[in-house]
């Protein structure tokens, strides 16, 4: 009978603390490090749902034990105790090793630090050059160039007949930096984002190459501010728009470090 109560307290136990593991995320805003923005919605109905169903599994089980403990004084204890087994108080109770599964998530996000994806992530699924999302590819040019992001810029490349015409064109980019065997021994980095459609299981990461004298003095993965004109180049024999950078400054990471298409 103990260990039948017992994990029914680490069922709602887990039940809470996955709720508050959810409500922390949320509030902090880390949450938006796996999903797109947009979907927020969907983890503030799993934060209830958790919450609600762990307060009332809890407030259910502290009820049942002051309802055994009142009966305790007019029924016999042993006949009692088989009554309690035999009914629901078995049947609702998990095993331990479906306990131990549904905790693997909670502990992992424990233990895993929350951050977002970096160049270490670009090097595992590589870094892309081109993207388009289906009734998008236009939107870019909307956006006047020196507002462009570097999702922008890439659409803005991938659609273009000829790269000529961004030579000239200005752009305020903020980004990671990320560098490759292409820039050894060049003053040249990639200034990059990772874009997500729904969470960072589809995650693409994108770059615009950027020049500067100082590209072998920034660190792999730190976050910078670049302004600058394109120049167009040959770049692995293909033309291609660089950044010719004016300023590049160090930048802390932005709250929403991904771009959404």
């Amino acid at each position: 009978f103990n260990m039948v109560r017992t994990r029914q307290w680490l069922q709602a136990s887990l039940l809470l603390f996955t709720g508050l593991y959810f409500l922390d995320n949320m509030l902090s805003g880390r949450i938006y490090f796996y999903i797109n923005e947009r979907f927020g919605w969907l983890s503030w109905m799993s934060t209830i749902l958790f919450l609600t169903l762990g307060i009332f599994r809890i407030t259910d089980l502290l009820k049942t034990r002051v309802e055994h403990s009142h009966e305790a004084h007019e029924h016999d204890i042993h006949e009692h105790t088989e009554h309690a087994h035999a009914g629901h108080t078995h049947a609702s109770a998990p095993s331990w090793l479906k306990l131990g599964i549904v905790s693997i998530p909670l502990l992992m996000g424990l233990i895993v630090p929350s951050k977002p994806l970096g160049a270490a992530a670009v090097k595992t699924s590589g870094l892309s050059t081109q993207f388009s999302s289906q009734g998008q590819q236009t939107s870019q040019f909307n956006v006047s160039p020196a507002d462009r992001n570097v999702l922008d810029w890439v659409r803005a490349f991938n659609s273009s007949s000829g790269m000529n015409e961004f030579t000239g064109q200005p752009a305020d980019l903020i980004g990671f930096v990320y560098r490759d065997i292409r820039f050894d021994g060049k003053p040249q980095f990639m200034i990059a984002r990772f874009a997500i459609s729904c969470c960072v299981a589809d995650a693409s990461a994108l770059g615009v190459i950027v020049q500067t004298a100082d590209a072998a003095k920034l660190t792999q993965d730190s976050w910078v501010h670049v302004k600058g004109k394109f120049v167009v180049q040959s770049v692995d024999q293909h033309d291609t728009p660089v950044l010719i950078a004016e300023s590049v400054e160090q930048t802390t990471q932005p709250t929403h470090p991904y771009l959404y298409p």
